[in-house]
């Protein structure tokens, strides 16, 4: 399969320290801090959970779907090292979730990343901004694109859902609607899920000064309703 990368508008860091780097004798922190090096570490863990829908041979990571022909993403570290922007790539399985039928691999991009929800059975792809969190039934998943590098897009919250092999945007929060919601937020925040329980999602929300407080997205039978107001007196009023 001939794969032709997406490229983001906003960098994420300068350049991504070479994969090769990473692999023969980085030190721990200098791997913790990289995040194409830390997803690579712990990646056969998830080529582990893949049960073979999944697996990787040097810089090809191979995706077998069940009622598909295998096809393959191909690491291009050359060409980072070569600073060629276009060309530059590398990707890793970073879930495998068995009760959605669906793997996750991230593309590592010279500036930025995006994310692919593959089917196991079909190896249909979605293109995702961000890091899936699924429900407990695998039915739905949250997406935060904003991680305090960069945001991708004009959403900072979604909810998908899976539809067939593939899955449709079910909710989207902006970052504009974020701001009118609160004004007295002096930036974007990350939002990590903590539990998702039934119909409500507890979620955590950090700026990039390390103010973090806690609130809830919950799905009313209506449509969902994101509580996310940062606590009266945490920011300065502007």
């Amino acid at each position: 399969m001939l794969r032709c990368p997406m490229r983001q508008a906003l960098p994420l860091f300068a350049l991504l320290l070479l994969l090769s780097a990473c692999v023969t004798a980085p030190s721990t922190d200098d791997c913790a801090a990289n995040a194409l090096c830390a997803a690579r570490r712990a990646e056969p863990s998830a080529i582990a959970t893949a049960r073979g829908f999944a697996t990787r041979e040097g810089d090809t990571l191979t995706i077998r779907p069940a009622a598909a022909p295998a096809f393959s993403f191909l690491d291009h570290t050359a060409a980072c090292e070569a600073h060629n922007v276009e060309a530059c790539e590398s990707y890793a399985l970073m879930l495998a979730s068995p009760v959605s039928h669906a793997l996750v691999v991230q593309q590592f991009l010279y500036e930025g990343s995006a994310f692919f929800l593959i089917d196991t059975s079909t190896g249909r792809e979605t293109r995702l901004a961000g890091m899936p969190a699924f429900s407990p039934d695998g039915r739905r998943f949250l997406v935060a694109p904003f991680d305090l590098q960069h945001d991708t897009g004009p959403n900072h919250l979604e909810i998908w859902r899976r539809d067939g092999d593939g899955a449709v945007l079910e909710w989207a929060h902006t970052f504009q609607q974020a701001h009118d919601e609160d004004p007295d937020l002096p930036e974007a925040y990350q939002t990590r899920l903590i539990s998702w329980q039934g119909a409500r999602l507890k979620l955590q929300f950090t700026t990039i000064d390390g103010r973090k407080w806690r609130g809830s997205l919950t799905d009313t039978g209506t449509g969902w309703h994101l509580d996310a107001k940062s606590p009266a007196g945490l920011f300065a009023q502007r």
